[in-house]
């Protein structure tokens, strides 16, 4: 496994997700500021499709995830698990930046 470089730290908009490819993976970002970065797959687990990066952040039994855009399912930011339904899990990643660059650690 291999840290990617995926973007420059400030091309990242606050508060909302973007979709990239990872080692051949699509993965959302999550640019949450103080609260930090988060990175998960980026295909809903209930419906298989690509979206998740477009999805709400919100705060539910006090974690911080994002609600799928289109059954509104909330995934755990820190582990990818449902919310609704633990059987649901979007794997995530580990994130860093280095020297003003967002790293992804690719999976094999």
């Amino acid at each position: 496994m291999s840290w990617i470089n995926v973007c420059n730290e400030a091309n990242l908009p606050l508060g909302t997700g973007i979709a990239a490819w990872v080692a051949g993976n699509p993965v959302a970002i999550f640019n949450l500021g103080r609260d930090g970065l988060y990175a998960i797959d980026n295909i809903d687990p209930a419906t298989g499709v690509g979206l998740l990066a477009r999805g709400l952040i919100c705060e539910m039994e006090g974690e911080l995830c994002v609600a799928s855009p289109l059954y509104k399912q909330h995934y755990r930011l820190t582990t990818g698990v449902c919310i609704e339904d633990n059987t649901l899990i979007a794997s995530p990643f580990d994130i860093k930046t280095e020297q003003g660059q967002v790293l992804v650690l690719a999976k094999a």
